[in-house]
């Protein structure tokens, strides 16, 4: 993947204003198939709804000079509660993704089974305690509204921002998180870089809807980017759950070499991410 398709993109011939409440409909429309087909594909829903929002915070940060200080506090904030509301399933299904690439890929068949034993229980324990529906329905409720009410302030009052200004402002706030990631190497500043890099590829693809090959490298690398960064957090988010079920001194091997593996793999990530943000240094 690399363009966001046109819809989400401001054409050539619209103006500023016109694209921005355009995309906004669009969305409104994705948001809403989304939540008719969730019944069928669950786990793709809540996915696709998650990227709805998290664009939707990116074009309010690209757009942010045209908007109070307060509109956008209530705007964030309504945000923030629809995502938490999908959060719980977003970690189950990364757990569950992750669980069954490691029953896979390990050599003993024991732990192999056990693991499989686990993925299984982790889905009767999200069956019981959890209404997903309920949650899917009440984040899109919030998401539309959200919407509506955006669209209805840039109809009245929107001034579009210099977008080189703003394109080079998220260059820097992904390339500063990066560096500090890469330096201390916590979870937390890894995860900070991806969302970091996620909201500068959501403005590219914003603003380039027929990019020269140029930008086209770079939005490729900037989506590689986030990726890896993603899959990074997914892999401390496997280990930290793995740690939960099993959270005795000594857990079981296979729970011993499932961190190891889970740690070996974000080495690789960390080295593949380095490179990527070298390429972009040099664009």
């Amino acid at each position: 993947m690399t363009l966001a398709p046109s819809i989400f993109a401001i054409q050539p011939g619209e103006n500023g204003q016109q694209g921005f409440v355009r995309v906004l409909g669009q969305m409104t429309v994705q948001a809403r198939h989304l939540l008719q087909i969730a019944a069928a594909s669950p786990s793709e829903s809540v996915h696709g709804i998650r990227v709805l929002i998290k664009r939707l915070r990116a074009m309010l940060s690209f757009t942010s000079p045209a908007f109070s200080s307060a509109e956008l506090n209530r705007v964030r904030a309504h945000l923030r509660e629809a995502s938490h509301l999908l959060a719980a399933q977003r970690d189950f299904v990364v757990m569950q993704t992750v669980v069954e690439k490691l029953s896979r890929t390990t050599a003993n068949v024991s732990d192999r089974n056990t693991l499989v034993r686990l993925a299984s229980a982790q889905k009767r324990v999200q069956a019981i305690t959890a209404k997903p529906d309920q949650s899917l329905q009440l984040a899109v409720a919030i998401l539309l509204t959200t919407i509506e009410q955006i669209s209805e302030q840039a109809k009245i009052k929107f001034r579009w921002p210099n977008s080189s200004e703003r394109l080079a402002k998220a260059f820097l706030a992904s390339e500063k998180a990066g560096k500090k990631a890469l330096r201390r190497r916590r979870a937390a500043q890894f995860h900070d870089w991806r969302k970091k890099a996620k909201r500068l590829l959501y403005q590219l693809q914003l603003t380039q809807s027929d990019p020269s090959k140029r930008m086209m490298r770079t939005i490729n690398r900037v989506d590689r980017l986030q990726e890896k960064l993603g899959d990074y957090h997914d892999s401390v988010l496997a280990q930290n759950r793995l740690e939960e079920v099993f959270p005795d001194q000594q857990p079981p091997r296979f729970v011993r070499q499932s961190v190891k593996l889970l740690e070996k793999g974000r080495r690789r990530l960390r080295k593949a991410v380095r490179e990527i943000s070298r390429q972009m240094k040099s664009r």
